[in-house]
């Protein structure tokens, strides 16, 4: 029984078959075609349009590389491979979108627990068409899926294979690193992936650079830390998707869409666009890019502890944030829903610990391991750097941009 050749932008001609083809042909991960991997960074960049498929694709074909590179045993190979396909089949619409809302709403869901839940075939997110099987085809191969879903949560017991999949130097980076670089036109993702995959070795139960393969290492972070202030935190990506995610709050505190996560990108914004009022005037300005302007972009340096403190809590709590963006609004005279408040630093402690981790050891020359940190300056440097410049985003229409700049520090603060 041959496989099947996927000819993908990045990779070139993958070969898949088996388990992995058997996989990619479930109702739940074709559903991945239709979910955007960089949510709404197309009005910002045109052409990154790529979608959380083809990313998980390119994971699995990266792990299977990396695999080969290790000389791992049969058995860990296959949970690895089998992990970096299926990481992001928990994902909701628009991706990391609404990952900050689901906590409040839906209470226990986020990308990482849904996926452990479809692997494991608690969970059918395709309205009865066939999925729920994940499971039973993995069984059928002889993988467990438990040991699948532990390692895609990071709770699998052999250390160097976690790292593998969320580590400083992972597969899951190194392919969306390269894939939104190519389809965003921004320059600062390209990677080494080739010197990469032959500098990572294990010591020790983990995963660890070669001392030669520093500068494949350093290359890498430096792109992570340019992609998040370029791309992924760039103002008015974040300003789009906090007007989208405002419609989707307005709509589940009127008891609509609460099985928002298992939709696709267009099903949620035609669900939104029905409902009258605030969420389909939101779409719409989505769709024809009419967005909120920047009426206030403040960086850590701007703000006093104390300031810093009080965001955090806003940000950690929906309710107390839509509490700030109702007075801010009051304040301007605008209607409720017209000013947003949007966070970048604490976003990135919070949902990409590895910004903040640098912590992959360097295997020496003489057979001792050094945290990267100690070895090159620049990951250091690169810890300290602010990604990206802003901490605090509030916007609003272009009519009340003055007026919130007048008073945010006084309605935030008091």
């Amino acid at each position: 029984m041959g496989g099947k050749v996927i000819h993908d932008g990045i990779h070139g001609s993958m070969k898949i078959d088996g388990v992995v083809l058997d996989l990619v042909k479930t109702p739940e991960f074709q559903r991945l075609r239709h979910i955007r991997q960089l949510g709404l960074a197309f009005l910002v960049y045109p052409g990154a349009n790529h979608s959380r498929f083809e990313h998980s694709l390119g994971t699995w074909n990266v792990a299977r590389r990396l695999s080969d590179e290790l000389g791992l045993e049969k058995e860990e190979a296959e949970v690895l491979e089998i992990a970096a396909l299926l990481h992001d089949i928990g994902h909701g619409p628009f991706s990391h979108t609404f990952e900050m809302i689901y906590k409040h709403y839906t209470k226990e869901y986020d990308h990482m627990r849904l996926g452990q839940k479809i692997i494991l075939g608690e969970i059918d997110l395709t309205d009865g068409n066939g999925g729920g099987r994940i499971p039973e085809i993995l069984g059928k191969h002889g993988i467990d899926p438990h040991e699948v879903a532990k390692l895609i949560l990071g709770k699998h017991g052999r250390r160097y294979l976690g790292q593998a999949l969320h580590g400083d130097v992972d597969v899951d980076q190194i392919d969306y690193l390269i894939r939104d670089a190519h389809y965003t036109g921004v320059a600062h993702g390209i990677i080494d992936m080739e010197r990469l995959l032959k500098v990572l070795t294990i010591h020790d139960g983990e995963l660890a650079v070669e001392e030669k393969g520093i500068e494949a290492v350093e290359g890498m972070m430096v792109a992570r830390s340019l992609m998040y202030s370029r791309v992924y935190f760039h103002h008015t990506v974040k300003i789009a998707e906090g007007m989208l995610t405002r419609a989707l709050e307005f709509a589940l505190e009127e008891d609509h869409l609460w099985d928002f996560w298992k939709m696709i990108d267009c099903r949620v914004l035609v669900e939104l666009e029905d409902l009258e009022g605030f969420p389909s005037e939101m779409v719409r300005r989505i769709k024809y890019r009419n967005l909120y302007k920047a009426a206030v972009l403040a960086g850590t340096d701007e703000l006093s502890t104390e300031e810093k403190r009080e965001l955090l809590t806003a940000y950690k709590n929906v309710k107390r944030r839509q509490e700030i963006e109702r007075a801010l609004a009051d304040a301007a005279g605008a209607r409720e829903g017209e000013v947003i408040l949007e966070f970048s630093i604490a976003d990135l402690m919070l949902s990409e610990p590895r910004l903040k981790a640098t912590e992959i050891n360097v295997l020496m020359e003489d057979g001792k391991l050094e945290p990267l940190t100690k070895v090159t300056p620049l990951a250091n440097a690169l810890k300290r750097r602010q990604t990206p410049r802003w901490a605090v985003l509030i916007a609003a229409p272009a009519k009340y941009v003055e007026k919130v700049r007048e008073t945010w520090r006084k309605v935030i603060f008091g």
